[in-house]
């Protein structure tokens, strides 16, 4: 009865069981959810438009960086009570936290939201579900704050509109954003200008280390500010699907202010790789978890689709935003 086995090479047969393995485990779900957290408009941002009462915004190249990556889109909206995000949380596949102006601390709507949904995050990762959280400039500052303990461990620096290769850590491979990353990408993200920066303040290495975050927190890369002074630029949670950047992917295949704040926005070949890329990673992460809405009705009432973005490159450093009442 054992002779047919034969016929199949012994490395061929353990190929195919762990194939087979590897596919139980692995069931990806193919129709993932993200949802952006929304913060409160600048009023230079509301500036050209003749109705301004609006609570929160999103960019709408973080919509368009998502959906490129095969992701759907949950506008998480601010100041709604407790209830409103623990569905949220229990709903959608992972979390971005974008770039922008107010408080990471939880006094501004924007800074509660990133607070509870890190707190869900935390335990549905004692339960065994997996809710990435990814944080842009912004949402990267908001993560080390929440990652130290509610901490600011932060420093003025000088890095607004300020474009650069990434200066990788010697281990920076023994990481998920980096260990399957094509060697063209790698070249690009480490030999050409493909990542900017809008930022003034910054994590320094020293600071990393002083608040703890060094214990719990891979630091992959660093950069450069305008007047020396380094910073983190790309950190992965050891444990935890935790990813920050201080820097803004999304920007370069969807944002084109051309004013001298913003001409360094790469738009390169290069630069729409590593872009492409770091989309497709946290996709593919959120991709691991298969929860949904209660029902198809309640989905389609959260998805962006049901919001137009309005066009506001006249007056905004955005070229179309989301508005929310």
């Amino acid at each position: 009865t054992m002779a047919p086995s034969c016929l199949v090479p012994a490395p061929l047969q353990l190929f195919l069981l762990l194939g087979t393995a590897a596919s139980l485990v692995v069931a990806l779900n193919n129709r993932p959810v993200i949802g952006i957290v929304g913060q409160k408009p600048s009023d230079s941002m509301l500036s050209g438009l003749d109705d301004k009462n609006y609570t929160s915004y999103i960019a709408a190249s973080y919509v368009k960086y998502l959906e490129s990556a095969g992701a759907r889109v949950v506008p998480i909206l601010t100041h709604q009570d407790d209830d409103y995000y623990t569905t949220i949380a229990d709903s959608i596949n992972g979390i971005l936290l974008p770039g922008g102006g107010v408080s990471i601390t939880s006094s501004s709507g924007y800074g509660y939201a990133a607070d509870f949904l890190y707190e869900k995050v935390l335990s549905k990762w004692e339960s065994g579900v997996t809710l990435p959280l990814w944080g842009t400039c912004l949402g990267f500052e908001t993560l080390t704050y929440l990652l130290a303990g509610r901490h600011r461990w932060l420093t003025l620096c000088s890095a607004e509109n300020k474009v650069d290769p990434l200066l990788l850590e010697e281990n920076f491979e023994d990481s998920y954003l980096f260990q399957d990353m094509p060697n063209n990408v790698l070249e690009d993200l480490i030999y050409e200008n493909t990542t900017i920066n809008f930022h003034r303040w910054c994590m320094t290495r020293e600071n990393f280390t002083a608040s703890g975050l060094i214990d719990d927190v891979k630091l992959l890369s660093t950069n450069v500010d305008y007047n020396g002074l380094e910073f983190v630029s790309t950190m992965e949670h050891k444990e935890l699907p935790i990813y920050g950047v201080q820097w803004h992917p999304e920007k370069n295949p969807f944002e084109w202010a051309d004013d001298d704040n913003h001409i360094n926005i790469p738009h390169s070949p290069a630069a729409i790789r590593v872009a492409q890329y770091f989309a497709n990673k946290f996709v593919l992460k959120a991709r691991e978890n298969d929860q949904s809405f209660s029902s198809l009705e309640e989905e389609n009432t959260h998805l962006i689709y049901n919001h137009e973005p309005f066009y506001v490159h006249g007056w905004s450093s955005f070229m179309q935003i989301y508005l929310f009442r």
